[in-house]
């Protein structure tokens, strides 16, 4: 390869060079940076007071649909936020400490089919939950999802966690945590990438829905995050995912 500065680069390289930095650029801009006289989005502030951005129609439809997340909890912010912004304009609905239903602006003219159709029930469904609504422009969406694919639709929210499980259930039996314990179980142990614990979920899913309990480590396993939600194309929030912290344990405690 050529070294960055060398003097056989052509000019071709140079202009390469130029749109990733002018990329990065861009995108360091959108991250922390905002015109005068707005807030600044503090993704790191928002995350600390508990709140996380789904992206993508499947995730933010089925958060909608289940209702298993946050979507009420406003937070004030405090003095020192305040004057950090050293502005007196009050925050635009991306820098609210607040849930959140963000729509892309004259995306809908362009959706067609199933997407229009889904469009429709998440915004139907943000209005029964009381979840404000807010056109923003695509650079906004870019820097709540990461740069990931958000479809036009990010949803502020609350977390997903774990549900603690130190034995596995009799099949058919009831806890206080399910209804009727499933006869199957797909036990999850150091799966730490986000895309491969979404993929499992999705398939686990599609084969038995609600069929197949899930277990996974607490210890070395991923969390459900936003990430996760979008791999598995929204199945996480319709699953319920239990975990352990000693899993050998737990499996052998499954068969006394």
């Amino acid at each position: 390869p050529r070294p960055r500065d060398s003097p056989w680069s052509s000019p071709r390289d140079n202009n390469f060079r130029r749109r990733d930095n002018d990329r990065s650029s861009r995108g360091r801009s959108e991250s922390s940076n905002t015109p005068t006289g707005s807030r600044p989005i503090n993704l790191q502030a928002l995350e600390g007071a508990g709140f996380v951005h789904l992206y993508g129609l499947s995730s933010v439809l089925n958060a909608l649909h289940a209702n298993r997340r946050d979507l009420t909890t406003v937070q004030e912010r405090t003095v020192e936020e305040e004057e950090d912004t050293k502005t007196t304009e009050p925050p635009k609905p991306q820098a609210q400490f607040r849930p959140y239903l963000f729509v892309q602006e004259r995306k809908a003219t362009t959706r067609r089919g199933q997407k229009a159709t889904d469009a429709q029930r998440v915004l139907a469904l943000a209005e029964e939950r009381n979840v404000p609504i807010a056109e923003v422009d695509k650079g906004i969406l870019n820097t709540l999802s990461g740069n990931r694919p958000h479809q036009g639709f990010v949803l502020r929210c609350g977390k997903l966690i774990f549900e603690s499980l130190s034995r596995i259930p009799l099949p058919g039996t009831s806890t206080a945590t399910m209804d009727t314990a499933p006869s199957l179980w797909l036990v999850l142990d150091e799966v730490v990438d986000p895309q491969n614990l979404g993929a499992l979920l999705r398939s686990a899913y599609f084969l038995g829905q609600k069929k197949i309990g899930i277990l996974v480590c607490s210890k070395n396993s991923a969390p459900p995050t936003p990430v996760v939600s979008a791999a598995s194309a929204g199945a996480l929030e319709l699953m319920t995912i239990y975990s352990t912290s000693n899993l050998p344990r737990t499996l052998n405690s499954a068969k006394a």
